[in-house]
């Protein structure tokens, strides 16, 4: 039998990457629910250009804590 490790990822829209896990001092938040953000990419792009996020592939990355807050609780 084997265990997923990536269980509790997966029962998240996204998670924030520990920083000692990053080479980069703006908080890396991972996006697990890819069936969730296919649907909702749009939006995100949309709220990454007005809060001054960015978004590459799976990741999205923020230079603040205050948009990181605005993050979680829009997304969460």
């Amino acid at each position: 039998m084997s265990t997923d490790l990536l269980a509790d990822w997966k029962k998240n829209k996204f998670i924030l990457a520990d920083k000692d896990l990053t080479d980069t001092d703006k908080h890396v938040i991972v996006l697990t629910d890819v069936s969730y953000w296919v649907d909702h990419v749009d939006a995100l792009v949309d709220w990454c250009m007005a809060n001054k996020a960015s978004t590459q592939g799976m990741t999205v990355e923020i230079d603040d804590d205050k948009t990181l807050t605005l993050f979680i609780l829009r997304w969460a």
